[in-house]
Parts: C-alpha cells; structure tokens; sequence
C-alpha cells in the first residue's frame, strides 16, 4: 500500500515539475518570437529597407510555420511529445544567435525569422497537445487557459526587454537575443525529462488534419472561422500600425513599438478570465467584436495621424487573439484524444499562423489602392466573419 502511495505521490510530482519545464519552454519560444518586433522600425533605417521588406522580416516566420504545421503534430504523435520537441527548442536558441549576426544582414534577419517560424510552429502547438496530457482529461479549459497565458506571457515579456535594453543602450541588437539563447540552452536538459503519454498513433504520416468525423461541425462552424483571426488581428498591432503611424510619433519608435506589442501580448494575457465565465463558444464572439474594434482604431489612428489610438487599438487586437486561442483550445480539447491530440492542434496553428502574414499583405495590397482603403476592406472582412460567429449558438466541451 506504501509503495503504491509513494508511486503516486512520485508520479504527481514528476506531472507537476514537467508542467513547470514545458510551460517555461513555450514561454521561452514565445519570448523569442517577439524580441525583434520592437526593431523593426532600426532595423528598416540601418538597413535601408521599404516598408514591405520591413514587413517581409515580421512575418516570413510564417513560411516556416505553414511548412512544419502539417506534420509536426502527427510526429509527434507517432514518436512522442518530447523527441519532437526538443530539436525544435534548440533550435530557437540557434535562430536568436542568427538574428545577433542578422543587425547588419537583411538575408540574415530573414532566416533567422523563418527557423523562429518552425520552433513556433513546432512548440507551440506540440506543447499544447503535451500540456492537455499533464493536467489530464476533465481539465481542458485549464489546459487552454495555461497554455495561452504561457504563449502571451512570453510575446509580451519578449518586446519589453528589449526596450529596456535599448533604453540602457546596453547592445540592444545583440544582448536581448543572447539572453533568450542563453535561458533556452540551460532549459534544454529538463525537458528531456518531462513525462510523456505512452500512448502512441499507429497511422503514417501523412497529411492528416486530425478532425474526428463527430467533431467536423464543431472545427468547420466555429473553429476554423475564428482560427484566421487569432494572429490576424494582433500581428496588426505588432508590426503594422506602429511602422504605418512612425512619421507622425514625436518620440521614440522603438518605445512606441515595445508598449504596443506589450498591451498586445498582455491584454492577451489578461482576456484568459472569460473563458470559464462565457464558455469556448461566447468567447469566441467576443474575441471577434473585440478584434474588429481594434483594426477600427488602428485605421483611425493611421488616416487621422493620431497614433496613440495605437495603444487602445493594441488592447482590443490582443485581447481578442488571447480569446480566440482559449476558446478554441478549449474546444478542440472535447473533440481530441491522445492519438490525434497533436495533429488536430497543428491543424488550428497552420489555419492561424498565416494570419501572420496580414502586414504584408496590407502594405501590398496599399500600392495598387493606398493604405486606407486596404485597411477599410480588412476591417470590413473581420465585422463579416464576426457576424458569421455570432449566429452560431454556443456548443459545449466535453
């Protein structure tokens, strides 16, 4: 009886430091993702580069997402959590060391941005699928919640260092990518002993969307429609507003960049409270009204030259990605198992990580037809997928 009690009690505490080392993990990945996003704005005037380049750095980490998405979840649930998760840890200290030699390299910057795509890719989304196994069936919500505070904590955390950095004036372009390389190699040998489900997929890797036949009215009504916003709206935020508004900023740019991908990242943090209150349905609805009201501010900030409706407009894109992800997560949770877990979760990053992508499609699309009414057709497409949701009436988790 003892021993069996000691097992327990051993296993627990082995669940609970793993938790700890995975979550330390996806928080690391996320702070690396968003170190450079202050720079953007240094980064086009030491280089000399357009505003579309300037936009090609943020978000060709995209190309690397949309190439391991399809596969990373299935292997990982062939081969394990952790075989696949570790390489791809490793190889987000390698991409922070790339963006250091990247401050004098445009080709440098984007490589370094596209291997931060398939860590993230990789991470992020094997991670959720692992955290679900560690709380275990019953606690999905919990799961979700988790995970998106981990993954905004970190997006967060990652620009404000660097603004402090620069204010210190203490190697700004080198400094906050060796202190990520450096946290990320001290973590690397813990989360070789993070416990993992011995529960295995048997089916090959193929291109394999992981949505079970009873859960494709749930993922295609609700899921997938809310999945092109969650990095749709706050990518805006990060690098699109703040570059588009720099020439009427009286100050620094860089500070003004850092506190909009702050509010971004923490307001995503802090919308995580409404997800037991509203349930996954009704959280998805406010994500989208919340969303559509930040692109709004956004656009009136750039046509009236009053950037600091950046900053609100900052709160609502954030808040409305950290309620995207919950509440989709939260969903996904009730229709997945072990064996499916991680390629169904890969399947919600590669329908959203494009969304990535919006600022470049924006300042493209603003050659043929100027800045404002591209941002009026884009508002108007997020208000349309809102009232699509809001019609849906709420469905439940498992």
């Amino acid at each position: 009886m003892n021993e069996r009690v000691t097992e327990a009690d051993t296993e627990q505490r082995l669940a609970a430091a793993g938790k700890t080392i995975l979550g330390s993990g996806v928080f690391l990945v996320a702070f690396g993702t968003n170190v450079s996003t202050p720079f953007l704005v240094t980064y086009q005037e030491r280089l000399t580069l357009g505003d579309s380049a300037t936009m090609a750095v943020f978000t060709v980490y995209v190309l690397g997402i949309v190439s391991i998405l399809p596969i990373a979840g299935q292997l990982s649930d062939r081969y394990g959590r952790r075989l696949v998760t570790v390489p791809f840890v490793v190889l987000s200290a390698t991409s922070s060391i790339i963006m250091i030699f990247g401050r004098d390299s445009f080709v440098l910057l984007l490589l370094g941005r596209f291997i931060l795509g398939l860590v993230s890719g990789g991470v992020l989304s094997i991670g959720a699928a692992w955290m679900q196994e560690l709380l275990g069936r019953g606690r999905e919500q919990r799961s979700a919640l988790l995970t998106t505070v981990l993954t905004f904590g970190g997006f967060g955390a990652g620009p404000l260092v660097s603004a402090v950095i620069l204010q210190l004036d203490a190697w700004p372009l080198v400094l906050p990518y060796l202190l990520h390389a450096t946290a990320t190699v001290v973590l690397i040998p813990f989360l070789l002993f993070v416990p993992q489900s011995s529960e295995r997929s048997r089916e090959p890797i193929r291109l394999n969307f992981g949505v079970p036949p009873e859960g494709r009215p749930v993922f295609t009504r609700i899921v997938a429609p809310a999945a092109i916003w969650v990095f749709a709206f706050p990518s805006a935020s990060f690098a699109l507003f703040p570059v588009i508004v720099s020439d009427a900023i009286d100050g620094s740019t860089v500070w003004v960049a850092a506190i909009a991908a702050a509010l971004t990242a923490w307001s995503g943090l802090f919308s995580r409270p409404l997800l037991p209150r509203l349930g996954p349905t009704r959280t998805l609805q406010v994500g989208m009204i919340s969303g559509t009201l930040g692109y709004a501010l956004g656009s009136i900030a750039f046509e009236t030259g009053a950037w600091g409706l950046v900053l609100p407009a900052a709160v609502f894109l954030g808040a409305a990605s950290g309620l995207l992800t919950s509440g989709s997560l939260a969903l996904l949770a009730g229709i997945a198992n072990e064996s499916n877990r991680g390629a169904i979760n890969g399947t919600f990053y590669l329908l959203a990580y494009p969304g990535m992508a919006m600022p470049i499609l924006l300042t493209s699309f603003a050659r043929f037809v100027e800045q404002t009414p591209a941002l009026l057709a884009v508002t108007t497409l997020a208000a349309l997928s809102t009232i699509k949701i809001l019609r849906e009436p709420p469905l439940p988790t498992a």
